[in-house]
């Protein structure tokens, strides 16, 4: 088999192969874009909730202590974006 031809064999294999971070059912940017937007909802409630039974400021001293941990635990740019999701679902 010639060069020219093995490489062409190769490219074309390389096509059909699932890009190997999509090979996990999450890793799709659709379902990681579903699964941010619900993990964003889920917080504005714990959030409402929190204001309902403890009241406003507690709640946001809770809030920013939860945000400070998410934030040491994920990084800076997970607790940014996080934050960007909670506003979008407004």
């Amino acid at each position: 088999m010639s060069k020219q031809t093995e490489s062409l064999i190769t490219s074309e294999q390389e096509l059909l192969t699932p890009a190997a971070s999509w090979t996990s059912p999450y890793s799709s940017p659709e379902t990681m874009t579903l699964m941010r937007k619900l993990e964003a909802r889920e917080w504005r409630q714990r959030y409402r909730q929190k204001t309902q039974d403890v009241g406003a400021m507690q709640a946001r001293a809770w809030w920013m202590e939860t945000i400070d941990q998410i934030e040491k635990k994920r990084g800076k740019e997970a607790a940014t974006e996080l934050r960007y999701w909670m506003n979008q679902e407004k």
